[in-house]
């Protein structure tokens, strides 16, 4: 899989005052307006097509069953539930006042891994030029739709990590925790990175190099 890494200065405020919170012991949402809200739990949450939340159900400290709709629903930037966070994810990195997702955050610690993926991936047998399927029944993979990964380094860069291109940056990503002399013995001795997945590589980083 090629990997397209972009470096942008997106820093939410909102969310990075919250990003040391440990969350498996409690439950919370917390707003724009960097309102904190505990709760017993988080039964639901759904956005429409554009990525605006339109209903939202959780159960209060009092045991009581709050269930929100559309306008009454505050601007929610991030949420937990039993240890895992949901957070709201701009579209484009260089404007994080316009469209948006929630996506979940796949890794924590000292570097930060969030992804929104909405991609669907179908396979189909290939046509020829004059509409006719291939003999040999040879499928053509097709992807539709959204994939975003934001990565955030502990001076609070985010790169881009998504798409077809931009190796460089993810090339610093690499040699930012290749500074960590035992993260980068590991990663040259044990055959798992060429094979594993980058948020598996991450964490991995985040427990050796914390």
């Amino acid at each position: 899989m090629t990997i397209n890494t972009k470096k942008a200065p997106y820093i939410l405020i909102g969310l990075m005052l919250f990003t040391q919170i440990v969350c498996f012991s409690q439950n919370y949402f917390i707003t724009l307006s960097k309102d904190s809200t505990a709760c017993k739990q988080i039964n639901f949450f759904d956005t429409n097509a554009q990525g605006k939340m339109i209903d939202f159900e959780y159960v209060n400290n009092e045991n009581e069953t709050i269930r929100l709709k559309k306008n009454y629903i505050p601007e929610i930037q991030k949420l937990c539930q039993d240890g895992v966070v949901y957070l709201r994810m701009p579209l484009n990195i260089n404007k994080p006042d316009g469209y948006y997702r929630f996506g979940r955050r796949m890794v924590q610690g000292k570097i930060t891994v969030d992804v929104f993926d909405d991609v669907s991936t179908s396979y189909r047998l290939k046509e020829n030029f004059d509409g006719s399927y291939n003999s040999q029944g040879v499928m053509k993979e097709t992807r539709e739709g959204i994939y975003i990964r934001y990565v955030t380094m502990p001076d609070l860069t985010v790169y881009e990590v998504s798409g077809l291109k931009g190796i460089k940056a993810l090339k610093s990503i690499r040699k930012f925790m290749f500074e960590c002399e035992q993260y980068k013995k590991e990663y040259y001795s044990n055959p798992k990175y060429q094979t594993c997945t980058f948020e598996e590589a991450v964490a991995d980083y985040n427990i050796m190099c914390p």
